[in-house]
């Protein structure tokens, strides 16, 4: 198959405010995926006018949660082949051409792939840390495959064993440390409330473990050590992650424990 003929797979993205990284991240999919589409949940930058100059099918639908709005996304594809992305996820050449030649004698056999994804972080790729090709599925048949119904940390589940590709997913998710600690904001507190309709307990006494065994685990044992500066402040702000989340938790649980009305006290 030529590298810029379109082959018959929806790209499929949720975004809100990504004008940053979306132009970039629409170059490496714009000349040889057959279709794109772009939910979209109240931008108020360029992100819609950079989506219609790469011929992006746009929908809106108010966000309530990752999975349920990727989903939503996949169901709008002209494919049952879909390639989901963030907004913040450029395809490397060398991916981009392992998924072309996929589709080059038919359609893929597997129910789907995973694709071995890098961090960039504080404008480093991190190679240590935990985070040196990470592999997410996000390649997969529609039809044999879903996104898990969460409002954070969503996944894609498919059946049977998935593919693995070599070529790498790029995830520049973080263009300063401001946008990393509003992501961290957003993201705790949809974790936090994810974990309350789960009745999972706070355990607030357990913060400081948490936050030992978290950097630890990230700095020493999975090398962030090595990644320099960038590594270290990767491994303290993803310590802080959970401290965060876990006390977001209680803070609801407090302010349903407070809302409860008091008993009410006969005398006779």
């Amino acid at each position: 198959m030529n590298r810029h003929t379109k082959v018959p797979l929806s790209v499929v993205m949720i975004t809100l405010n990504a004008e940053r990284t979306l132009k970039k991240v629409l170059e490496t999919v714009y000349d040889w995926a057959d279709d794109i589409v772009l939910v979209d949940s109240g931008s108020t930058d360029a992100t819609l006018p950079i989506a219609q100059q790469f011929n992006c099918r746009i929908f809106y639908r108010k966000f309530n949660g990752f999975g349920p709005q990727k989903q939503f996304a996949v169901n709008q594809a002209k494919h049952d082949w879909v390639l989901v992305l963030d907004a913040d996820e450029l395809v490397s050449e060398k991916l981009a051409q392992e998924i072309t030649a996929l589709f080059a004698d038919g359609l893929p056999g597997p129910a789907g792939y995973a694709l071995p994804r890098n961090l960039i972080f504080l404008g480093r790729v991190l190679r240590y840390s935990g985070q040196n090709r990470q592999p997410v599925v996000r390649l997969f048949n529609r039809r044999k495959g879903d996104v898990t119904p969460v409002a954070v940390h969503e996944s894609i589940q498919v059946e049977g064993t998935p593919g693995t590709l070599s070529g790498i997913l790029i995830h520049d998710s973080y263009g300063s440390l401001h946008d990393y600690v509003q992501k961290m904001n957003q993201y705790t507190t949809l974790s936090a409330k994810e974990m309350a309709v789960r009745h999972k307990k706070a355990h607030i006494g357990l913060q400081g473990l948490r936050f030992l065994f978290t950097f630890v685990k990230i700095y020493l044992l999975k090398g962030g050590v090595l990644d320099g500066y960038p590594g270290f402040m990767w491994a303290l702000l993803s310590a802080v992650y959970p401290v965060i989340k876990y006390s977001k938790l209680q803070e609801m649980q407090n302010q349903v424990g407070e809302s409860k009305p008091s008993p009410v006290l006969v005398f006779e």
